[in-house]
């Protein structure tokens, strides 16, 4: 991403659609600014895994810079293409899961899962609160605060969880990863690219960075609130109904 120019104003939309405060970047701050990249983390070209299995890499947490949506939705719309990445509907994803042809994976904050979650899935955050101290994050975090949204930054061992649980499949099962609403790399009305999920992310980093197969991924249509939404699937959590009542209240 193009780091902001003197007195350039950065915001963007909420959920909702209505425009978020915008803050002018004063030209000190913005020449400070790091170029994009897995915050805390060893910022490295990620090694490839020799036939034993292991890596020559494992001391440090390690990630790839998040590339732009423009880049990876291309690459994924390719995979689902082919027929190797699949993308599909929460009832299928649950009988799968029950009878041991796939396993789930949560890629939401790790705060979010420990309030509601699907039944039998795993929690590997894609990205976590703001911990790195840097010129960057500090504007970052301001901005948030003003607009009452969480501050977040790329989970720095995110690649190495999905490879932990990628170790521990078996013949035949696959990685399904879940966010919140799903995403779609297809195009559909007035997204030319589809719509960005972090579930989506999570499909193009485990191809890309943890070197999960490509017909080893999956991807929940629809998200958690599919999830919720396609009948009595099963959801658990420390606060399942709060959560419950503050999705309906935001348009799917």
């Amino acid at each position: 991403r193009d780091l902001p120019t003197a007195d350039s104003k950065v915001g963007s939309e909420n959920k909702r659609g209505a425009r978020m405060v915008s803050m002018t970047v004063p030209r000190a701050a913005a020449a400070a600014l790091p170029s994009r990249r897995c915050q805390g983390s060893l910022f490295s070209a990620t090694s490839r895994r020799n036939p034993a299995g292991s890596s020559s890499r494992r001391s440090n947490p390690r990630c790839q810079a998040m590339k732009n949506w423009e880049v990876m939705q291309p690459d994924l719309y390719k995979m689902l293409e082919s027929g190797d990445f699949v993308t599909s509907p929460p009832e299928e994803v649950l009988d799968m899961v029950e009878d041991g042809k796939a396993v789930l994976v949560d890629v939401r904050l790790a705060e979010d899962y420990e309030q509601v979650h699907a039944i039998n899935a795993k929690s590997v955050p894609l990205f976590q609160p703001i911990q790195t101290v840097s010129v960057e994050n500090a504007i970052k975090s301001v901005f948030y605060a003003l607009n009452g949204v969480k501050g977040t930054e790329e989970n720095p061992n995110f690649v190495s969880g999905v490879e932990e649980v990628f170790r521990g499949l078996g013949q035949g099962q696959r990685l399904y990863f879940m966010c919140d609403a799903g995403g779609t790399c297809e195009a559909v009305p007035g997204f030319i690219y589809g719509k960005q999920s972090r579930s989506l992310q999570a499909v193009y980093k485990a191809v890309d960075e943890a070197n999960v197969p490509a017909d080893m991924v999956g991807h929940v249509a629809g998200g958690l609130r599919g999830w919720a939404g396609a009948g009595n699937l099963g959801l658990t959590g420390e606060d399942v109904d709060s959560w419950k009542k503050k999705a309906g209240a935001v348009p799917f």
